[in-house]
């Protein structure tokens, strides 16, 4: 028996701006082949091309001033979910259907494993053994729903890619199903010509074998972008999917920056004013300070087939900087400006360990750029690697 696997990562945190690349297809000639042999088996990587490196980027310079106007709206506090043992896993899964789980209007038909928290238990204790060995602080559990409704996307039509039959991108995908964190992406799957995976243990032993591959076996395929994003200090938080027939098991993390116990708005193009967008929340306990936010755009999403997905590229940017958002101080109030792109100074922009309060408009973006979809990450550092927001506002 034969079994391939295959990994796709978001890129390591780099200085260089966007690049395009191709990515291989599924069939086995087509993959870097990697000497690892076993079962009469082999491992094959996908081809890694850094597409979404970024960092001295057009929106380098920030403003000297962060300071700017109060406004407190508090929503709760953040709730932290310690145990996949819980009654919020079994909630989480109680559908094990597999369908075509496209995403409408926020919601999608999503079909999880039996044995989906026996899984969840397990990853959740090697992801954070590899954070600890590494000196990374451990994740939690987290149950946003891109994870699995992507991992049941790629089984239920077969295909492999961070992109889906939609055309959305994961970070997408994240925000239209309830996440207001900011959202980082690793998928693999393992393949064998015939019948294997007939238990949770042998599952489970999938799912190792293609976290070690990532972990450490990453460098020649992938750059290392798979191993950089499962350590990433930053991320706090990590939603999981697992998707698997009897021969082929896909696996999905979504790696969350979740500082915030967010309440967003954004208003509609009839709206005076237009795309006005609303902030506000209460920070965790040591939550990172946003410095700014970039504006990315993508072009509306367009239904793609799976075999056009197989084909690739299968890696993802965090779509086209074009501008930002900063803080403004003094009077009259003023901020400070990007290198390039457009800036927009923030109506309102507060960040205390107790509330956040941040208000600006999307109108010139949207003026500029037309219908699409436009990701705001609320960054701490130098680019959208330190975002703690990935908020998607798609315009029509």
């Amino acid at each position: 028996m034969a079994l391939s696997l295959r990994l796709s990562a978001p890129p390591p945190i780099s200085t260089s701006p966007p690049q395009s690349s191709q990515g291989g297809s599924r069939g086995p000639l087509a993959l870097l082949v990697i000497a690892i042999v076993f079962l009469s088996a082999f491992v094959a990587l996908v081809p890694y091309s850094p597409v979404a490196q970024q960092g001295k980027d057009i929106f380098s310079q920030l403003a000297d001033s962060l300071s700017g106007n109060t406004q407190t709206t508090t929503t709760g506090t953040l709730t932290q979910v310690t145990s996949v043992d819980s009654p919020a896993c079994a909630s989480a899964s109680a559908d094990h259907t597999l369908a075509a789980p496209e995403i409408v209007n926020g919601s999608a038909s999503i079909g999880y494993p039996n044995d989906y928290c026996a899984l969840v238990t397990y990853i959740l204790g090697v992801v954070n053994q590899d954070r600890a060995t590494n000196g990374t602080a451990p994740v939690s559990i987290d149950y946003n729903r891109a994870a699995q409704q992507h991992a049941d996307s790629m089984l239920y039509y077969d295909y492999f890619s961070h992109f889906d039959t939609q055309g959305l991108k994961p970070y997408m995908r994240y925000s239209m199903l309830g996440g207001l964190g900011g959202d980082f992406e690793n998928v693999a799957y393992l393949s064998y010509t015939g019948p294997h995976f007939t238990s949770t243990s042998s599952v489970e032993a999938a799912v190792k074998t293609l976290e070690e591959s990532m972990m450490y076996n990453d460098s020649a395929c992938c750059n290392n972008g798979h191993k950089y994003n499962i350590l990433n200090p930053l991320h706090n938080f990590l939603s999981i999917g697992v998707a698997y027939n009897s021969t082929t098991v896909f696996f999905d993390e979504e790696f969350e920056n979740n500082y915030i116990s967010l309440s967003f708005n954004s208003t509609s193009a009839s709206s005076k004013p237009p795309f006005y967008v609303t902030m506000t929340g209460v920070p965790s306990q040591g939550a990172p300070t946003p410095l700014g936010i970039y504006i990315a755009y993508d072009s509306t999403p367009k239904a793609e087939s799976s075999a056009v997905l197989d084909a690739g590229p299968h890696e993802y940017t965090p779509g086209s900087l074009i501008g930002g958002v900063l803080p403004a101080s003094g009077f009259p109030p003023m901020c400070g400006r990007f290198e390039s792109g457009t800036t927009v100074c923030a109506d309102a922009w507060d960040f205390t360990p107790n509330h956040m309060t941040i208000k600006f408009s999307l109108d010139q973006f949207v003026n500029s750029f037309g219908a699409g979809v436009y990701t705001i990450y609320l960054i701490t550092g130098g680019s959208t690697t330190s975002a703690i927001t990935t908020i998607c506002v798609f315009v029509t």
